[in-house]
């Protein structure tokens, strides 16, 4: 009887020592996904401040922009403004929007996953998609390689700003 007593009084203390270690995983795998978020947030900030690093210190970009902004009326808003950039101009501003369209699938991303607070995501990753999306598509450049979610969200801001439509692999029509 006593043998019988003393394994419950075991089997008890090994279930409450495995809730207790339950309940301490939970509360690791929460603070893990916490810093997680915040390594996210700071390596976000650290590539805008590289990017902007990069065009204070190289400026190859900065007097494409200065053109585009005082010669082309609308820019970006509007189109027909490549037609001002010399051919290097033009290929150097594209490969500046490729390296764009790869950071908003990226923010994209992270949104999808809940990395990123929903309010960043629908104010500055939206307003940043909606930015680009007259450059994208003066550029030829396409979502062929974005998510499908991603390609829906640009399909929505390219009937929003009167644009071509955007078909579901990610190519302008």
């Amino acid at each position: 009887m006593n043998t019988d007593r003393l394994s419950r009084w075991l089997a008890l203390g090994a279930n409450i020592g495995v809730l207790i270690g339950l309940i301490l995983l939970v509360y690791e795998v929460r603070q893990n996904s916490d810093l997680m978020r915040a390594q996210i947030s700071m390596e976000r900030t650290n590539t805008n401040m590289q990017i902007l690093a990069d065009f204070a210190n190289g400026g190859d970009l900065i007097p494409i922009d200065v053109k585009l902004y005082e010669q082309a009326e609308g820019f970006p808003g509007t189109l027909g403004w490549s037609e001002i950039l010399t051919a290097e101009e033009k290929r150097r501003y594209q490969f500046w929007m490729y390296v764009r369209l790869t950071e908003l699938n990226n923010d994209w991303f992270q949104c999808e996953e809940g990395l990123v607070p929903s309010e960043i995501c629908r104010k500055e990753v939206r307003a940043s998609m909606r930015r680009s999306l007259h450059r994208f598509y003066e550029l030829g450049i396409s979502f062929t390689r974005s998510e499908s979610s991603f390609i829906v969200a640009m399909q929505e801001l390219t009937r929003l700003e009167g644009l071509p439509e955007v078909n579901d692999e990610g190519a302008w029509q």
